[in-house]
């Protein structure tokens, strides 16, 4: 065995390597490099076994048609910016309380299981959310969002932020785990290496299976063999070739994490009446995250993503605004944090478990002629869970105090104050560091 070369093993095992996130976090890790950080020195470590799961909704979700005027003069403002297309009627708007400003409000008929969790006081509601000098460009605005940071350009994410700041000597593979083919900047850390997991079946170590299939008795013994080959050809380190070290580390994270996501996910069983859609990709990836919690593997953050909320476009069909791309969004959002959330209860993990949504911007006050809105700036944003104390939060943004020019809504509440809350009230963690200063907290948990 000792003969035998990584590029051999590779050619004749086929085998792929799994998908990690930033492979130089993983040599930064395990080779103490950013175990001095400032961050390390200012805040004070996690203790909690608290969850958080991060919803995003990419494209920029239209806010005003998310959460509703239902009277008074919002309602006529409301009325005149969307009667053209996408005025959603009063009769079909779902009730929720009134703001600090006596607004009545509701929910787009789409969210109604989502409804059904506010009336049991299992849903915040965030009014007006943004941040100042707004950005309608998706890929900064995302930035923004993701690092927690307006005055330029970041390298890591907030919630990375708290990874280092909370397990500077981290061991634990699975300590976040964002569900997608690709790792958001939320969770790029400086020494903490996050997966990036498209399907947690198919993430293990994987060989050709004409010659190595697990499944398959005869082939067992040369899946295992592979296993070995492979564990022995990168037990040995090298930390003078820097390159070679950075590749063995993460080829280790990898399959470290693999094995004990697989072990943990054994650990799930689906409860027929607790329906995941199969045509609804936020579902299924909050059914991952289910499946990761019921594991009991030390995870803290949790990450998913659903697209398709940039509605220049077919946002309402023509004559029927309860349909179109925005309600089956909508409906999506409201069956799949429905779903996960009663899961949650099923397994007696949901006084553990808060969820978040954010989305990089919300859409203009005006429709666009296109059965659409253009990019916007402030909307609301939601936390679910057992953990929230619900209600309505803040003020709905005005309807004719707009940036000039822009058409878009005023925040009045920086999305900072979410996460310093998070951080503070949910992970017991100091925020200022990650967050870059005092953001006031917020009473919805």
């Amino acid at each position: 065995m000792s003969k035998t070369t990584r590029r051999e093993f590779i050619k004749k095992s086929g085998f792929t390597l799994l998908t990690v996130g930033l492979s130089q976090q993983a040599f930064a890790r395990h080779l103490k490099m950013a175990a001095n950080s400032a961050l390390t020195r200012a805040a004070a470590l996690s203790t909690n076994d608290n969850m958080l799961v991060v919803i995003q909704l990419a494209g920029g979700n239209d806010g005003l048609n998310t959460v509703i005027p239902r009277g008074g003069t919002l309602r006529s403002q409301y009325e005149q910016f969307r009667q053209a297309t996408l005025e959603i009627p009063v009769a079909n708007i779902l009730p929720i309380d009134n703001d600090a400003a006596n607004n009545q409000l509701g929910l787009h008929p789409s969210l109604q299981k989502i409804k059904g969790l506010y009336d049991q006081k299992k849903v915040g509601v965030i009014q007006a959310v943004g941040y100042p000098t707004p950005n309608y460009s998706h890929f900064r605005s995302m930035d923004i969002w993701h690092s927690a940071y307006t005055q330029g350009l970041k390298a890591t994410g907030w919630l990375g932020d708290y990874l280092d700041v909370s397990f500077p000597s981290n061991d634990n593979p699975l300590i976040a785990v964002s569900i997608g083919g690709s790792l958001p900047l939320s969770l790029r850390a400086k020494s903490i290496t996050v997966p990036a997991i498209g399907n947690v079946d198919t993430y293990k170590f994987q060989a050709d299976p004409r010659y190595a299939d697990p499944n398959r008795p005869e082939t067992r013994p040369e899946y295992n063999n592979r296993i070995q080959t492979f564990l022995a050809l990168n037990r040995e380190g090298a930390p003078e070739r820097v390159l070679y070290e950075q590749i063995r580390l993460t080829a280790l994270d990898a399959y470290d994490s693999s094995e004990e996501l697989q072990s943990g996910i054994s650990q799930y069983v689906a409860d027929p009446s607790i329906v995941y859609p199969n045509n609804n990709p936020l579902a299924r990836a909050l059914q991952q995250v289910a499946r990761i919690v019921a594991g009991d593997l030390g995870t803290k953050i949790l990450y998913v993503s659903m697209g398709g909320f940039d509605t220049h476009q077919t946002q309402a069909t023509p004559n029927t605004p309860l349909t179109g791309t925005h309600a089956t969004l909508l409906g999506y959002v409201s069956d799949a944090v429905d779903a996960f959330y009663r899961d949650m209860v099923r397994m007696g993990k949901d006084d553990k478990v808060l969820m978040m949504t954010w989305s990089e911007f919300s859409r203009k006050v005006r429709e666009n002629g296109n059965f659409g809105t253009d990019h916007g700036a402030s909307g609301p944003q939601f936390v679910f869970g057992t953990p929230v104390k619900g209600g309505v939060f803040g003020v709905h943004p005005g309807l004719t105090d707009l940036y000039p020019g822009q058409d878009a809504t005023k925040h009045s509440i920086d999305f900072r104050s979410i996460y310093a809350t998070i951080l503070e009230k949910w992970l017991a963690v100091d925020s200022h560091e990650i967050v870059g200063g005092s953001f006031e907290t917020l009473p919805f948990v």
